[in-house]
């Protein structure tokens, strides 16, 4: 598990690359974590743009155009 300093160091090396862009694909290694991952993410977030990549706590946050958050 990253460590906090980590976590917001990710969040400003992506940002720049991320903030401002379009989902064209998602790709889902794993769907067996925490919470169920909708059989229709890819479907859901593809074509909206990530308005602001944010952290809160360990966890980045895409929030979309689509006024969705992406949990990462």
């Amino acid at each position: 598990m990253p460590e906090l300093p980590e976590v917001e160091v990710t969040r400003r090396a992506l940002a720049p690359h991320v903030e401002g862009h379009t989902v064209h694909r998602v790709l889902v290694r794993d769907r067996r974590l925490r919470w169920p991952v909708p059989p229709a993410l890819a479907r859901t977030l593809g074509g909206h743009t990530v308005l602001a990549l944010e952290r809160r706590g360990k966890y980045l946050l895409a929030t979309l155009s689509s006024g969705d958050t992406l949990l990462v």
